[in-house]
């Protein structure tokens, strides 16, 4: 018996699929030096962030207060801060607690609450978008109606509400994520519906059902490898944002409360001494701008090479 050859895909199958998503990604990280050079900087904060403990160790320091690498006025001792060999980044004032390790600490809770809020409010959307574009009729209605009410919904107020009802032991991180999630998956869903609701209507989810095959079968077959491309593009820019957010909350003294540390909190309470020690405030908020730099940066790059129109994805 002869095998016949491969059959083709069917017209109108967007040409990225899921075995080719791992070297779009690659592509749009090698697309530029300043791309190559922002995905680096991610790579070294997300280090910075899970290796923390080491890295602070091998500082030689802890998040334990100093006050002996204090002034006489509890602001620190020496230069730009307390900079040295010994503390990196200087000190606190008044606590004389590293700054290094502050920042190092700080960014695994950022990082921890923006891509947890992120990996959240990304599956929620998914499933609801989906399931939006593909069941129609009142679900459709329901969620797009749901989608625009939690857009325009001020979700700081309810945060700063939240804050105030729940006991002082729960964990903020969670809450922080669960609630980032619960309002950042409209945004994912929006996209995610519009998209099904093209790829509903060619031929190869057409051939499916007449083939007998059920809502679960023609979601993980057929429509979720042909979602990954604008899936992987709203996730990498909605990092960023996630992370924004948990800083602005704590900023604000709703989100990650004292001791533990958080880039929030952290350029917050550093405002107050920025005239008399700027350093303070510049290593945390250096950070933060420079990973939600880089997440734009690379996410955009993603985008353009996923984007037909563009040509990245020829």
């Amino acid at each position: 018996m002869v095998n016949s050859p491969p059959t083709p895909p069917p017209a109108g199958v967007p040409a990225l699929a899921a075995r080719s998503l791992p070297a779009a990604v690659w592509r749009a990280v090698r697309s530029g030096r300043w791309t190559f050079t922002c995905a680096v900087l991610i790579v070294v904060i997300v280090l910075l962030a899970a290796g923390a403990d080491l890295f602070v160790l091998a500082e030689g320091q802890s998040l334990a207060p100093d006050i002996a690498t204090l002034g006489p006025t509890g602001l620190p001792a020496g230069t730009l801060g307390g900079v040295s060999g010994a503390h990196w980044f200087g000190v606190e004032p008044l606590t004389g607690v590293d700054l290094f390790a502050l920042v190092a600490h700080g960014a695994r809770t950022s990082l921890l609450v923006g891509l947890g809020a992120t990996v959240l409010g990304t599956a929620l959307g998914v499933v609801i978008g989906v399931s939006a574009g593909y069941l129609g009729g009142w679900w459709d209605r329901l969620v797009t109606w749901t989608a625009d009410v939690i857009l325009g919904f001020p979700y700081l107020i309810f945060m700063i509400a939240l804050g105030a009802v729940l006991p002082v032991d729960f964990p903020r991180q969670v809450m922080l994520i669960i609630v980032l999630g619960l309002f950042g998956w409209p945004r994912v869903a929006r996209i995610v519906r519009a998209q099904t609701l093209t790829l509903a209507k060619r031929d190869f989810v057409a051939a499916a059902r007449v083939m007998g095959g059920g809502p679960w079968h023609v979601f993980t077959k057929e429509l979720l490898p042909n979602l990954w491309a604008p899936v992987i593009v709203v996730a990498s820019l909605a990092i960023p944002s996630m992370i924004g957010s948990e800083a602005a909350l704590s900023f604000l003294g709703v989100g990650v409360l004292p001791p533990t540390p958080s880039w929030g909190r952290t350029i917050s309470t550093a405002i107050d001494f920025f005239e008399t020690d700027p350093m303070y405030l510049v290593f945390p908020g250096l950070l933060l701008f420079l990973i939600t730099l880089a997440f734009n940066v690379v996410g955009d790059a993603i985008r353009d090479a996923l984007d037909p129109r563009s040509g990245g994805a020829a």
